[in-house]
């Protein structure tokens, strides 16, 4: 019997869109029984016990749709919080959007804020998410290299702004841990303007900062007044399955993006986002305690990756370390070779630059875990390195 041949798949949108490295590493730890620090995923000690409360509870009484852009109270519980945090008035029933995850927000503000023939600048190494993003919007990533010394070059992107439609901002960034300072957001706010750009802006690691000068993009000059923050629960909480983002925008940005909202996620989880309004009504406080639990961690494992004879570099914020290692293989082989020889996950560097041959020299580790999972990690890559 002859088979029928199968339809052509794909798209031009897709085609060129590969599978996300990081959750390949995570596959590959679970394969091989080593300790996941490839992605950020924190140890279930770490979720405030009262959130999780508060959910069981949610699961009880509320398990039905909520309104697509969000439980009411808990847009203005986020209103209310940004407010206090950055100074902004976010009006909660126009301006405040309830996402499934900050990567939904990202994905809904790209497909409804940028199409074919527009330009996307965001600055590499960058977070894996923001380029398939764009590919799906049908936007040209414009990437701009900063791997050297992680500062801006303020000549480049005025040049690369000149065609383009978003602007995309993460601070603190992944992978490297770079924060903007003030001085770098008051250029970009100049030739956002000077160019007519539109800011997409991820903050889901505003709360892990470790630089005394961090400030939010939205808190520079008029940046507000045409940007779009895409930030949620996942990392600050510790609670990255719940899928609850919160994207807050003036009205006219808000309207566009809640259409791709509306159409594809309907609703974030209704017991989380329940839960997400406990969340909020946690005191400074815990904030506080959150960034320096962090810190430690930062520190136990930057030492240990110096004693291990890699060569970190120290983030001002976010939970993650990117580190040379001293070997001629390929970042993608030295990753496989750290889990199936060290048992310890990481994710190779190449995964955050946009040309899918490119080649680095570093890879990227998470301090997301708690201590003994750091300790024991470290202990594993003093015994079993061959480098």
């Amino acid at each position: 019997m002859t088979k029928t041949p199968r339809p052509t798949v794909g798209t031009e949108r897709t085609s060129d869109v590969a599978e996300s490295v990081i959750r390949e590493m995570t596959r590959a730890a679970i394969s091989e029984g080593a300790i996941n620090l490839s992605q950020g995923i924190p140890d279930e000690d770490e979720t405030p016990p009262e959130i999780k409360r508060a959910a069981r509870d949610a699961i009880d009484t509320d398990s039905q749709y909520t309104i697509t852009w969000g439980l009411p109270e808990l847009r203005e519980a986020v209103a209310e919080r940004y407010a206090d945090w950055k100074g902004v008035e976010y009006d909660p029933e126009t301006e405040v959007t309830i996402t499934s995850g900050t990567s939904e927000a990202i994905m809904s503000t790209m497909l409804s804020l940028a199409g074919p023939g527009d330009e996307v600048i965001y600055f590499e190494p960058v977070y894996e998410s923001y380029i398939p993003a764009s590919q799906f919007a049908g936007a040209t990533a414009i990437p701009i290299d900063i791997t050297d010394d992680l500062e801006i070059d303020v000549d480049r992107l005025a040049d690369a702004a000149e065609r383009a439609r978003i602007l995309v901002l993460n601070t603190p960034m992944n992978p490297t841990g770079k924060v903007f300072s003030r001085a770098e957001l008051e250029a970009i706010e100049e030739i956002v303007f000077e160019h007519d750009l539109i800011v997409l802006t991820d903050e889901i690691y505003e709360h892990i900062v470790y630089d005394d000068d961090y400030c939010s993009p939205v808190e520079v000059g008029d940046l507000s007044e045409r940007t779009v923050v895409c930030t949620g629960m996942s990392k600050t909480f510790s609670v990255t399955g719940w899928r609850v983002g919160f994207c807050l925008a003036p009205e006219y940005l808000s309207k566009e993006l809640r259409k791709v909202h509306d159409y594809t996620s309907i609703c974030a989880p209704t017991p989380f986002q329940r839960a997400g309004v406990k969340a909020l009504s946690l005191p400074d406080s815990y904030y506080r305690e959150l960034s320096d639990s962090y810190e430690r961690r930062r520190n136990l494992l930057y030492d240990g990756l110096l004693e291990a004879g890699l060569e970190p570099i120290e983030p001002d914020g976010a939970y993650y370390i990117m580190t040379r290692y001293p070997t001629d293989e390929s970042d993608i082989e030295f990753c496989y070779r750290l889990i199936r020889e060290a048992g310890v996950a990481a994710v190779p560097g190449s995964s955050f630059y946009t040309d899918p041959d490119a080649e680095a020299d570093w890879i990227r580790f998470t301090f997301s875990r708690n201590r003994a999972t750091l300790e024991e990690a470290i202990d594993r890559l003093l015994e079993n390195r061959w480098w």
